[in-house]
């Protein structure tokens, strides 16, 4: 007997912060259908942030599910925030209220370069530089922190073509699927700077309840890969959250360690503090808050991996072919390196060459 299921699970990834980044929420909607699961999103909402129960700003729909505040806006401490936003069906949702918490600086950073860093496999290992965080947590207040991090990394590679090759015209370039070549591939190199743009999978919180007023010292906040024989940048964000919210990412950080990643679409939805205002029992993914932030970049210089005769891993998941010239000068063609969230032609600040 064949069982059909077409579960939709709204999920709101709405997290609003003190720096001068535009901020932003994204309102998406799961869908189960037929054991497939894939994410949409969901246009033409309205949304606003209500502030103190009275005053309220409104979001600009920004494409793709994401709606932005006004570059104006700025959170304030001791302030209660909430969300509201309802769909083009006329369903409104609203989430609980949330106060920015006082965060501490990051003291220091530094990084220990191991040979046999992270395990992918039985007895086998990729290395790895661990970057490690202290920080002297407040006396006399209960803190729950999360972390994340984002690592620029110097890529030669700009396009892969599978079955055809790379080509500048007719516009727009792109890779072009060829009889000829079917079952082949082809890497293309970038014609000039460009990095690769990678995030933390995994979660990481921490509560302070049995360290309260204590330092904070050599706290693992990230397993880097030795992509490179040259350095990369790290750039690690140190968020205090509230004890909701610090349950509900404890709650997801739990699935995801035993699932996979956070990427991986977890065993069930963890319902987060956003309601549905007519049916409070809908499911609904995800969570609204405002946090503060403190970041810190870090240059993981590599130095110690270099004499032990161990090479990189790469950027790759294959190693590189790139497409053979042949008689044609004009190939193979480089392929841009394309401005986007995992990718920049632009050197980023803290970058040392």
């Amino acid at each position: 007997m064949n069982i059909k299921s077409d579960l939709r699970i709204l999920t709101v990834d709405a997290t609003i912060t003190d720096t001068a980044e535009e901020q932003t929420i994204t309102i998406t909607e799961s869908v189960n259908s037929n054991g497939s699961a894939y994410s949409q999103p969901v246009l033409k909402a309205t949304a606003e942030l209500i502030v103190e129960g009275a005053q309220k700003i409104a979001f600009t729909e920004k494409g793709q599910g994401v709606y932005a505040l006004p570059s104006s806006f700025k959170l304030q401490t001791g302030v209660n925030y909430k969300l509201v936003f309802t769909k083009q069906d006329g369903t409104k949702y609203e989430s609980e209220q949330d106060q920015v918490t006082k965060v501490p600086e990051i003291i220091g950073m530094h990084d220990e370069f191991k040979v046999q860093g992270i395990e992918i496999g039985e007895n086998y290992y990729q290395p790895a530089n661990y970057i490690y965080l202290d920080t002297q947590d407040p006396a006399n207040d209960k803190n729950n922190y999360l972390w994340s991090w984002k690592l620029w990394e110097r890529q030669n590679v700009c396009a892969t073509c599978y079955n055809g090759r790379y080509f500048l015209t007719p516009a727009p370039a792109r890779c072009r699927e060829e009889r000829n070549y079917a079952g082949q591939m082809f890497d293309y190199m970038c014609p000039g700077d460009c990095w690769d743009i990678l995030n933390n999978k995994d979660l990481l919180v921490f509560t302070d309840i049995y360290s309260n007023g204590q330092p904070i010292t050599n706290k693992l906040i990230a397993k880097i890969p030795y992509y490179n024989y040259t350095g990369a940048l790290i750039e690690v964000k140190q968020q205090s959250i509230s004890p909701a919210a610090y349950r509900y990412f404890k709650l997801l950080a739990d699935q995801v360690q035993n699932n996979g990643s956070l990427v991986d679409t977890p065993p069930a939805a963890l319902i987060g503090n956003v309601k549905n205002v007519s049916n409070p029992n809908e499911a609904i993914a995800g969570f609204f808050m405002v946090t503060s932030v403190r970041t810190v970049k870090y240059w993981i210089d590599r130095k110690s991996a270099q004499g032990l005769n161990i090479n990189p891993i790469g950027l790759l998941d294959h190693p590189l072919t790139p497409e053979p010239m042949g008689n044609d000068l004009t190939r193979p063609p480089f392929a841009a390196c394309i401005l986007g969230l995992n990718r920049t032609p632009n050197k980023p600040n803290g970058w040392i060459n």
